[in-house]
């Protein structure tokens, strides 16, 4: 169980692309994109039916695009180009449609198309229908978590031996802004047949990558005395039904409390026999089994990427061709 670290544990890199930028190799990134059409979007709640709609684009959460507002129609044509070259990293290159309500003058999303990096190659350079999937706040998290896991024993006053289970929260990076601020902070739970406790970091004002580098202590094991068992090791039944939890929040100050960033599960079997794990780990959504809408009841839109992406060397790697071909001229 668990979420799939994401990546190499190379210095403060979450990221393969980010390890390998620091050997030297530069990674340019760009896409082009052809917004053609959308169809099928659900009609409006109001007598005309009809909506005000536009679609933006997005590198995860960041808006880079957006279209001309198509007014009055349930497929509307955008028929608009886009090119841009990418500075960072990103997991997600996301399609936005909204809805412009001017009775009641609020803009709402009425879904989503969201493409993994690693997919984009699949649809490169043709046209393609995506289906729009639903778009709740659960749902859309980015950003990374850097913790620590490790198992001690510790001797207790009785003269008893018991495992302590020590998490750190490192660090986070690349957490969403919402409504303009980022005030973050981590809670951590221990996951278990009978375990529902909680512990929770301070918070850290106006950052999206917040330093933590705190250590909460879970107690894993009944302590077993000396004497029943000479040599202790963890109960495997015990580690392998739990997990460690931590959910990420942005501190609030509006009445319905605070928003939900994302979070990460990890089995405590990743401790093996050394006691000890150290990884990033990308947030992931909160599973609420909210699945009320069907995907094709969103309607769906028409998109042509094309996602380039060029790696480059010190100039020195280049310094044998070079010098070949400046010798070649003087070759009869």
């Amino acid at each position: 169980g668990g979420t799939a670290p994401s990546g190499t544990k190379k210095g403060k890199s979450g990221l393969a692309s980010m390890a390998v930028e620091e050997e030297g190799l530069r990674v340019f990134q760009s896409v082009k994109i052809k917004i053609g059409e959308a169809k099928n979007l659900p009609p409006y709640s109001g007598p005309t039916r009809m909506r005000d709609s536009y679609c933006t684009v997005n590198l995860d959460q960041e808006e880079v695009f957006r279209t001309k507002i198509i007014e009055k129609s349930l497929c509307p044509f955008f028929g608009e180009d886009f090119y841009c070259e990418i500075p960072r990293s990103f997991r997600h290159l996301s399609f936005y449609i909204f809805d412009r309500d001017v009775f009641f003058r609020r803009e709402t999303i009425i879904g989503k198309v969201a493409v993994m990096k690693e997919d984009l190659q699949k649809y490169h350079g043709r046209d393609t229908w995506f289906q729009l999937q639903h778009v709740d706040a659960d749902s859309e998290v980015q950003g990374k978590v850097h913790m620590e896991m490790r198992l001690s024993e510790v001797i207790t006053d009785s003269g008893a031996l018991c495992h302590k289970l020590g998490i750190r929260v490192i660090e986070c990076q690349g957490l969403p802004i919402v409504n303009g601020q980022c005030d973050p902070y981590a809670t951590v739970s221990l996951l278990g047949p009978s375990r529902s406790e909680a512990k929770k970091t301070k918070v850290k004002r106006k950052t999206n990558n917040p330093q933590f580098d705190e250590v909460f202590f879970f107690e894993v094991t009944r302590p077993l005395s000396y004497t029943r068992r000479s040599h202790f090791d963890v109960e495997e039944e015990d580690l392998d039904k739990m997990a460690i939890r931590i959910d990420l929040w942005n501190a609030s100050n509006l009445k319905f409390g605070d928003e939900f960033l994302g979070e990460i599960r990890v089995s405590l079997k990743v401790l093996g026999q050394c006691g000890l794990h150290d990884a990033w780990y990308f947030l992931q959504p909160r599973d609420n089994g909210s699945k009320s809408v069907k995907p094709d009841e969103l309607g769906s839109l028409r998109l042509n990427i094309v996602y380039t992406e060029d790696h480059v060397f010190p100039s020195e790697y280049y310094s044998p061709l070079r010098d070949l071909l400046l010798n070649s001229a003087d070759v009869e």
